[in-house]
C-alpha cells in the first residue's frame, strides 16, 4: 500500500467546536483540518447540541464560555450529566478574565481551559494533551 493509502487509513480525531464567534471558527477549523489529524465540525449556538453530538460522536468538545444563547459553564455541567456525553472531554474557551473563567470551567467539570486568542500549536498541543489524559 502506498503512503497515500496509509494516510487515509489513519482515524482522524473528531473535534466539535461550539463558539458564537464565526471569525474564530473560520480560523480554527481549517487550521486543525490542515494539520491532517482532525475532522472538525463547528456550531455557532448550542441549539440541538445533544443531537449534533450524538450524530458526530466527537472525541473532544471545545466550548466557548460566553455565548448569546447559552452560558457555556451551564452547558458543560449539562453535558457532563448526559450518559453518552460525559466521557467526552470538554475544553472551555474564553477571552475573558482567565483565572476566574478557568476556575469556573474546572468547577463545571471541564477537562481543561484555553484562553483566546490561541496559537495553532498551543491549541493542537492542548487537544492532544487532553486526549492523552482521557486514554490513561
Amino acid at each position: 500500500m502506498d503512503s497515500a493509502g496509509q494516510a487515509s487509513q489513519i482515524k482522524k480525531k473528531k473535534v466539535l467546536i461550539i463558539d458564537d464567534e464565526v471569525f474564530f471558527l473560520q480560523l480554527v477549523k481549517p487550521l486543525l483540518e490542515k494539520a491532517g489529524e482532525y475532522e472538525v465540525t463547528t456550531l455557532i449556538s448550542t441549539k440541538d447540541l445533544i443531537k449534533r453530538i450524538n450524530e458526530f460522536k466527537p472525541d473532544i468538545i471545545l466550548l466557548d464560555i460566553i455565548m448569546p444563547d447559552a452560558d457555556g459553564i451551564e452547558v458543560c455541567v449539562s453535558l457532563k450529566k448526559e450518559p453518552f456525553v460525559r466521557d467526552i472531554p470538554v475544553v472551555m474557551l474564553s477571552a475573558m478574565s482567565r483565572d476566574i473563567e478557568k476556575k469556573k470551567a474546572s468547577e463545571a467539570g471541564a477537562d481543561d481551559f484555553i484562553a483566546k486568542p490561541v496559537k495553532k500549536d498551543d491549541l493542537i498541543n492542548k487537544i492532544e494533551e487532553v486526549l492523552r489524559r482521557k486514554k490513561s
